[in-house]
């Protein structure tokens, strides 16, 4: 009828203006909270800037420990990560490496904010370097040399300082705050780093290498779909595959390089970076290479990588960034239907 006609066109408008307006709740509630992260941002970056590198060391501490208090889910993951790669541990001791990771993280952001105005000298003597001349000798073959990292130590105070040694690119992702945003790249420009964000890194990556520039590049966080599927601590993971990719395409060596912190934290923290012998990602004949061939180089290089990272988290496990979803149901459901697959098609 007319009636339930209009009925229907009456609700069919109520019911789209409520999610118009639930849209424009959540719009604003999302401009709200952006606004509040970049005052935040500004507020204990003009903090830091004045502080020293032992106030933000202790403040950061702070920070790290109300972190890992207050946000559950980031806690929780971060016990099962230190529980999945070192299963011999009580819960008890994963669980205090969890908490001395947070507590890093929170050194690592206020000592990254004091970078806006730290002296070249101040740094130098904040961040040591053990073997630079691996660095060198890589750019040396005039082909770039790709510096792989991790989130592990202080990863932005030793690219400020590796800055000052070798012109230096990083590969990052940007923050979905504009604002907050800005102030990072301010605080990297500042340290000498220039920027390339990680959803532009094929062309611009190759061409900071061929201008034969030492590119960062932190590999240790989850691959997502595209990732190789391989395995860290033993459990599979989807791993980015760019670094050994990048030195097989361009020739230029991989040179690992961590900014691991002295202990005690509180009293010393300064941050002493370990950097190692470079290798190439390449074949052994030079012959054009196929498809099937490649993959495989890029594979076993990326299974290098996976060794070099492992090792250092073994060597300092209260420094890497165990809150990061590393190890994801879907790749193991991956992993066991490759393995069926591959099972399958030997019978």
């Amino acid at each position: 009828s007319l009636d339930s006609l209009l009925d229907s066109f009456a609700s069919t408008r109520i019911a789209e203006n409520m999610k118009d307006d639930k849209k424009t709740n959540i719009s604003r509630a999302f401009e709200v909270r952006e606004s509040l992260e970049t005052r935040l941002m500004r507020v204990c970056g003009g903090a830091m800037e004045r502080a020293s590198w032992a106030t933000c060391r202790r403040t950061g501490a702070w920070i790290g420990l109300a972190m890992f208090a207050a946000i559950r889910g980031r806690r929780e993951t971060s016990v099962q990560n230190v529980q999945l790669a070192f299963p011999e541990l009580s819960e008890a001791a994963a669980r205090q490496i969890a908490r001395r990771s947070a507590q890093n993280f929170g050194m690592m952001f206020c000592e990254f904010l004091h970078l806006r105005t730290a002296s070249r000298e101040a740094v130098r003597k904040y961040c040591s370097l053990d073997a630079p001349q691996h660095i060198e000798r890589a750019l040396d073959g005039g082909r770039g040399a790709i510096v792989l990292t991790a989130h592990l130590g202080n990863w932005e105070v030793m690219g400020g300082r590796l800055a000052q040694e070798f012109p230096l690119t990083v590969i990052a992702r940007p923050t979905s705050n504009s604002g907050v945003e800005t102030h990072i790249k301010a605080v990297r420009h500042a340290a000498g780093m220039e920027i390339i964000s990680k959803y532009d890194t094929g062309r611009a990556a190759l061409t900071t290498l061929r201008n034969n520039r030492a590119l960062g590049i932190l590999p240790d966080q989850h691959g997502g779909p595209d990732g190789l599927l391989l395995p860290m601590f033993g459990h599979p993971t989807r791993f980015i595959a760019a670094v050994a990719r990048l030195s097989l395409m361009s020739g230029a060596p991989i040179v690992p390089c961590f900014g691991a912190r002295r202990s005690p934290w509180l009293r010393d923290g300064r941050i002493l970076t370990h950097i190692s012998e470079g290798w190439t990602v390449a074949a052994e004949s030079r012959r054009k290479l196929s498809t099937p061939e490649r993959d495989e180089l890029v594979r076993e290089g990326t299974l290098r990588v996976i060794s070099v990272i492992e090792d250092m988290v073994r060597r300092y496990p209260e420094q890497w960034l165990w809150m990061h979803r590393r190890w994801r149901p879907a790749d193991a459901r991956d992993a066991a239907r490759a393995a069926t697959e591959s099972r399958i098609a030997t019978e």
